[in-house]
């Protein structure tokens, strides 16, 4: 008996070169003048050549970032969305699917920019920042932005920043939620967590990375998420939207789905069941 194309209840979305089309650490530096010198340790670790932690603490001290410099850099995500990243949210959600954000970017923009995409802040995990109580005008801490010239301090050195710590925050958002994991990213750090999902997505729409590319169970070369709608919901999801604003978000994932050109498996098998899922599909 053939085996049915199982879609996925939990998905978990890396931020940078994946909902956004910019590295937020890289945008942070461009502010500040240091692009270059910052972009190549960001590629360097998104590549998997350098590790993640070894990376970290480097960047942060050579941009010493303030607060509004962050809430510029969620102004910049959300100007540099991915193709179709809140529709497709939005519609996942519709279908009953829970999205999270994950991500090693700083939580002061990977918040704000999830909350405009709709995920509930709860879901969103990032690094975690302190900054220098004494920093800018700090005897005007009363007053109105007084708070948004503090600079970086320090940074919380958890698992995401390190290159194999986001199967950890996996493990720990999933704890007692019943069903079926994705997790869909660019980088090295989001590939190394794919021992804690079912269905491990590489995203290439914005940047591809060679080890990526050849190690992921499934490879996404389309600018737009559309087909991770498609690969969470299956038939049944495009059943639930059929008729609702969403058909056209899903009709649209269905078809880059089936897009050998733009989904690779690994697995010929899983191909043929994601075909045969949608065979009366038109």
């Amino acid at each position: 008996m053939r085996e049915v194309w199982r879609g996925c209840d939990l998905i978990f979305f890396d931020c940078d070169s994946t909902l956004s089309r910019i590295e937020g650490i890289d945008e942070l530096a461009r502010l500040k003048g240091k692009a270059a010198r910052v972009g190549l340790l960001t590629n360097k670790a998104m590549d998997g050549e350098l590790d993640l932690a070894d990376v970290y603490g480097k960047r942060l001290q050579a941009i010493r970032p303030t607060r509004a410099q962050l809430k510029a850099v969620e102004q910049r995500y959300w100007e540099t969305l991915v193709d179709d990243a809140p529709a497709v949210i939005a519609a996942l959600q519709k279908i009953g699917k829970r999205v999270y954000i994950i991500s090693g970017g700083l939580i002061d923009a990977v918040r704000g920019f999830g909350r405009r995409l709709g995920v509930p802040p709860e879901q969103i995990r990032a690094v975690e920042l302190e900054y220098n109580e004494l920093s800018g005008d700090w005897w005007r801490y009363h007053e109105p932005g007084a708070q948004q010239a503090k600079t970086y301090l320090a940074y919380d050195e958890g698992p995401l920043t390190i290159s194999d710590g986001k199967a950890r925050i996996i493990g720990e958002l999933a704890d007692g939620q019943p069903g079926r994991r994705m997790m869909v990213g660019d980088g090295s750090s989001d590939l190394a967590a794919s021992g804690a999902v079912d269905v491990f997505v590489g995203f290439g729409g914005v940047v591809t990375r060679e080890r990526v590319q050849n190690e992921a169970a499934l490879f996404l070369r389309s600018e737009s998420l559309a087909a991770v709608l498609a690969l969470a919901g299956g038939w049944r999801g495009w059943r639930m939207t059929q008729g609702s604003p969403y058909e056209a978000i899903y009709r649209k994932g269905i078809t880059q789905a089936r897009d050998a050109s733009l989904l690779r498996f690994r697995a010929e098998y899983q191909r043929e069941q994601l075909i045969h899922e949608f065979k009366d599909f038109s």
